[in-house]
């Protein structure tokens, strides 16, 4: 695993020489860049090579995007140069407020076409996109919808309709206009894509149905447990995640040989040893080009991204935690686990990115970082997946001693009847998930026995605390049960 992509013929890293470009035209036409680099120390005249790149300091939301007015965060400061506002679905605290121009629009289209084309080949088959994303200000719906339109003037046999998040009205668009497509690819956050199949109840949507979920990490379990509710068990490849941001747009996308690779190390523990490190949660692999989103692993693991926009990005930081992979890494460590299987990227300089989980989503207990990867994978066991939505919220909270305790909040799949001992079983492999993937939790649950474990509770489909603005679920945070 190295800190840049394999360098090319020229020794330098992919990538790196638009990302040094990039640096330079922003010490120039970028305000608060400048102001960025003089509060910092960094003498603009004095970067003058490649090397000076990474030496340049990292940029935050904190220390960058939420100090300097927006106008000087834009090339030039000229707010009107977007052509396009979103805003974050504010995963991690209050939304905020995103622009496009044609350089990340065709940034995000260039990515797009790639999945569509050797994803879903809708280059070639005729295809309805059912946008399942949040419509309006929310940064998935409308990205996606605009792609779609573009990819329609690359010459994709492709139709997009956008009910949003309600899953009668995906399921009546599927109804009466899928019998006119080939094929029919459903976008969505991972958990609502569960919600529209179940509302399904036991009906295949479409024969030839396709997922595109974004927004959060997905488990095995998950990704066979879809696949049977659309009718292909087995073709993992019908369901692609990709890994994106409102800041940065898309970053990855899984391919059908990042879910083989995936597949096969979820299956083998050598395996996932060896190509993704220690870890009992495995980790999203996603293919990337470092030719549009240049990364970089800082010390503590956490990947820096250059990416260009309306609002240029150098060496940005979002917390999210992984590593870099490049295709003869993925290949070697095959081998060397006894695997024959061929790793193709996109392009020739795309390698791979693993992300393990974001440092800066997590609930604290007894100082003890507790991620929401570990829950849902304790959730996606076929034990209890089918009575469960997927959706659940992690609290701490201080009880009438004040002291810490731990609440999770599970919510019920639609119309499920719960075994008597479902409450029991969540609770025990939730446990034993979180010892398995926090050696500080063991150590904890070690020490204060049943005082550590999460205090579980089942939810209704649809209870409030599920019902956001935006759809999309944040798994960590205050509680508002009282």
């Amino acid at each position: 695993m190295n800190d840049f992509t394999s360098p090319s013929s020229t020794g330098v890293p992919p990538g790196l020489g638009r990302a040094f470009d990039q640096a330079l035209r922003a010490t120039n036409g970028v305000g608060a860049y400048r102001s960025f680099l003089a509060d910092h120390g960094v003498d603009v005249a004095a970067i003058r090579s490649m090397a000076d790149f990474t030496a340049l300091p990292v940029v935050t939301a904190d220390n960058y995007l939420r100090r300097y007015p927006l106008s000087e965060l834009m090339w030039d400061s000229d707010i009107r140069s977007a052509t396009e506002w979103n805003t974050s679905s504010g995963s991690t605290g209050e939304p905020s407020y995103y622009p496009m121009n044609s350089v990340s629009a065709e940034h995000g289209i260039e990515l797009y076409d790639r999945i569509f084309r050797t994803g879903f080949q809708s280059d070639r088959v005729s295809t309805l996109l059912v946008v399942g994303f949040a419509m309006g200000t929310w940064v998935g719906g409308t990205y996606t919808y605009r792609a779609a339109l573009e990819l329609c003037r690359r010459g994709h046999e492709l139709a997009a309709i956008t009910p949003g998040v309600a899953c009668s009205s995906i399921l009546k668009s599927i109804a009466q206009l899928g019998n006119y497509y080939d094929q029919v690819v459903l976008a969505g956050y991972p958990p609502f894509v569960r919600d529209v199949l179940d509302e399904a109840n036991g009906e295949v949507p479409h024969p030839n149905m396709r997922i595109l979920a974004a927004g959060e990490s997905v488990t095995e379990p998950w990704r066979d447990r879809i696949l049977e509710l659309i009718g292909h068990p087995g073709a993992a490849e019908r369901v692609r995640l990709i890994y994106g941001t409102a800041d940065a747009g898309i970053i990855g996308y899984e391919t059908a040989d990042a879910i083989a690779v995936r597949r096969l190390a979820h299956a083998d523990q050598r395996l996932r040893s060896v190509l993704f490190g220690a870890g009992d949660v495995l980790p999203t692999f996603v293919e990337f080009d470092p030719q549009l989103r240049f990364t970089e692993v800082d010390r503590d693991g956490r990947f820096l991204f250059t990416i260009d926009g309306p609002i240029p990005l150098t060496r940005y930081r979002l917390n999210d935690e992984g590593a870099i992979l490049t295709r003869d890494e993925v290949s070697d460590a095959l081998r060397r686990c006894g695997y024959q299987l061929p790793v193709r990227t996109s392009t020739r300089d795309s390698g791979f990115l693993m992300l393990r989980r974001r440092s800066d989503v997590a609930a604290s207990f007894y100082g003890v970082k507790l991620y929401p990867e570990s829950i849902r994978s304790a959730l996606d066991d076929p034990a209890v997946s089918s009575h469960l939505s997927g959706k659940f919220t992690l609290t701490t909270e201080l009880d009438a001693d004040f002291a810490q305790t731990l609440t999770l909040c599970v919510e019920l799949r639609r119309g499920a009847t719960p075994p008597a001992d479902l409450l029991e079983t969540v609770a025990r492999r939730v446990v034993v998930a979180l010892a398995a993937t926090s050696s500080e939790y063991h150590r904890l649950h070690a020490e204060l026995g049943s005082r550590a474990e999460p205090s579980v509770s089942l939810k209704p489909f649809g209870h409030k605390l599920f019902r956001t603005e935006s759809i999309k679920t944040r798994y960590v945070g205050a509680s508002d049960e009282n």
